[in-house]
């Protein structure tokens, strides 16, 4: 099974709810190649922490940058960024200029990709 691509909901002045999706085994990508700020809703409704992994592809003077992890308690919600598509993005081929996110576990975890 292939990363799933998950959809950018633009966040509104009059408000919105973002419509969540369930956390895929092999990940997900959104694509992340607009200017503004990007943002990660995730939900963990299950019992035990989920760590979010969105890996890095920048490198500076041959350094690379440590990917973002980030541990969601269970039983919490977290926002996550903003994102920033230099440090995140593919490169190239198929996924350029999307970022990709990674799971430890996806039972009882839905996310949502918002942007400002």
């Amino acid at each position: 099974m292939a990363r799933a691509l998950l959809t950018v909901q633009n966040l509104s002045p009059a408000g919105m709810w973002p419509t969540l999706t369930a956390a895929n085994a092999t990940g997900h990508m959104f694509d992340n190649t607009e200017p503004r700020p990007t943002f990660l809703l995730v939900r963990n409704a299950h019992t035990a922490p989920v760590t979010i992994t969105i890996p890095s592809t920048f490198t500076r003077d041959g350094l690379p940058l440590t990917s973002r992890v980030v541990s969601v308690p269970n039983a919490t919600d977290r926002l996550i960024g903003p994102i920033n598509g230099d440090n995140h993005n593919q490169l190239s081929g198929a996924d350029a200029g999307r970022t990709f996110i990674d799971y430890s576990l996806v039972t009882a975890i839905t996310v949502a990709v918002l942007r400002a």
